[in-house]
């Protein structure tokens, strides 16, 4: 992971109070994100296979809910398959649900476009999912 997005729990620097508890470990399944709001701010965090990162929770282009990639059937019934987008563990990306737009988890930016979203640094101390804002 990326100094951008983590911090080390065990810098004696590592201030935790800097933080806010999102969720446990166990709460996000590998693979998955799930969204929150941290001191009024939308954030998606995702799980890839242990390691946390978050972003905004809202992709650039038309504001989809990032954390829903890969859901089933996130419109209507008879308009897509049942899953669209998606996390990509090997690239560290994250497939927005509604049109595909491929974020970095570590950056935050749409490579096609030069886009960015907020990125934010995430971290896992005990069992506990931290996120600074």
């Amino acid at each position: 992971m990326s100094s951008d997005t983590t911090a080390d729990v065990d810098d004696e620097e590592f201030d935790r109070e800097a933080f806010t508890k999102v969720a446990t470990v166990d709460e996000i399944p590998a693979g998955e994100g799930e969204g929150y709001t941290v001191n009024g701010i939308e954030i998606a965090v995702f799980n890839l296979d242990g390691d946390f990162y978050a972003i905004s929770n809202r992709c650039a282009h038309q504001r989809a809910p990032l954390h829903k990639a890969g859901d089933r059937k996130i419109n209507a019934e008879d308009t897509w398959t049942e899953k669209r987008g998606g996390v990509n563990v090997e690239d560290c990306t994250v497939s927005c649900p509604w049109h595909l737009w491929e974020w970095d988890l570590e950056t935050g930016v749409h490579e096609a476009s030069g886009k960015r979203i907020g990125s934010f640094d995430c971290t896992v101390d005990g069992e506990d999912v931290l996120v600074r804002i």
